[in-house]
């Protein structure tokens, strides 16, 4: 709205989007991070021994998987190992 000459549509327009709170989408790519905890649960590791191996709580390794799964749309760990065999 703000192109043509409609203020009050622009106003209003602004006004929604602030109500909702659109912020941009997070990135679609793995982090270091992400990337080194995906590989070692990828690998077998149970998430204690991924959080020895990396140095990190195991809540930190939860929260990366977490991460990585929404990132990478898998639910499994099973198809996480997959997917992480074919990109690497």
């Amino acid at each position: 709205f703000s192109s043509f000459p409609a203020p009050a549509w622009e106003l209003r327009a602004a006004a929604e989007l602030a109500r909702v709170n659109v912020r941009p989408s997070a990135p679609k790519a793995l982090t270091e991070t992400e990337h080194r905890v995906a590989l070692l649960a990828a690998s077998g590791l149970r998430n204690r021994d991924v959080a020895a191996q990396a140095f990190m709580s195991v809540k930190t390794v939860e929260a990366n998987l977490g991460r990585v799964y929404r990132k990478l749309g898998v639910r499994s760990r099973a198809q996480l190992a997959v997917l992480m065999a074919e990109r690497d």
